[in-house]
């Protein structure tokens, strides 16, 4: 006769004799008697082994050795002064403000405003002035006008190096500020002042205004400002109607235009007008045949 099939296995149950009670279950004490295979904690100290995880402190430094006799640090100083390095700066800026502002004139503002005004439409009012004028003032007060900020390093370096010959190292734009805002007293106080003014000058005003009102205020001898009243007076012309020579000698007379002026001194004005040709030809303006026809030329003054 086959067996029947369980599905699960039949659950496993533990029964006492009759009679005998119910007996609790040992407790795993009673099975592991020694202390070392339990759960609990060790009860004999001196047997408790270190961990080996534990981290090991490093040794105490060694106390300092005191500094020897004569170099001890001295007590801190309660009367010490502040660091006085920045209160300097300050009061630096603080002094050249009011020198600068002092050395202005009174009407710095109107004197500013005017010189803005005048320089209006000048790029077309310089369109009437011949070429070679413009590039003859170039070539003879400021190369690289066009090229600078309103200071020159490089014209101030050259004219270190080849004083007394070198020129003053001025650009048009600081000649134009002293000749408006300021004297022409030779100080270093003055040179920083048109310094500052050119640069400012130069992000108020185009190259081009600059440049008409230098021509338009020159000093040109003879109680004459200006290139207009310059030209009127020399030659009696227009200065469009300015040839080459003519343009180089009015050129010429601006740095000095006592000691260059053509009527009371016309070696020294011919000797200024060649050096004007010749830097012409330096900078690429000229070419050294027309430079010496211009030369040659005879000049009638009225």
């Amino acid at each position: 006769m086959p067996l029947p099939v369980l599905s699960r296995p039949p659950p496993i149950t533990t029964t006492t004799p009759r009679g005998a009670g119910h007996r609790p279950f040992p407790s795993p004490r009673s099975i592991f008697p020694f202390p070392s295979l339990s759960s609990a904690p060790n009860p004999i100290p001196f047997l408790r082994l270190p961990s080996i995880c534990a981290p090991s402190l490093p040794p105490p430094p060694p106390p300092p050795l005191p500094p020897p006799v004569g170099f001890e640090k001295p007590p801190p100083n309660p009367f010490r002064p502040p660091n006085s390095l920045p209160l300097l700066i300050v009061f630096a800026g603080l002094l050249s403000a009011w020198a600068f502002f002092h050395a202005l004139p009174a009407d710095f503002r109107e004197r500013w405003c005017r010189l803005q005004e005048s320089s209006k439409g000048a790029e077309a009012k310089i369109l009437e002035l011949p070429l070679h004028l413009i590039q003859a003032v170039i070539a003879s007060e400021d190369r690289r006008f066009f090229y600078h900020i309103g200071v020159d390093p490089y014209g101030i370096g050259r004219a270190v190096v080849r004083y007394p010959k070198g020129g003053g190292g001025s650009t048009i734009t600081q000649q134009l500020v002293k000749n408006v805002f300021l004297t022409s007293e030779q100080k270093i106080s003055r040179k920083f002042f048109e310094g500052i003014l050119s640069l400012l000058l130069e992000r108020k005003m185009s190259k081009w205004e600059i440049l008409y009102s230098y021509l338009s205020k020159m000093y040109w001898g003879h109680g004459n400002y200006g290139i207009e009243s310059a030209s009127l007076f020399y030659f009696r012309k227009h200065p469009s109607l300015l040839n080459l020579g003519e343009s180089a000698l009015l050129a010429g007379i601006l740095p000095s235009p006592e000691t260059f002026n053509p009527l009371t001194s016309p070696t020294r004005s011919k000797n200024s007008q060649a050096k004007v040709l010749r830097r012409m030809v330096t900078a690429g303006f000229l070419d050294l045949e027309t430079a010496l026809v211009a030369v040659s030329q005879p000049l009638y003054f009225a």
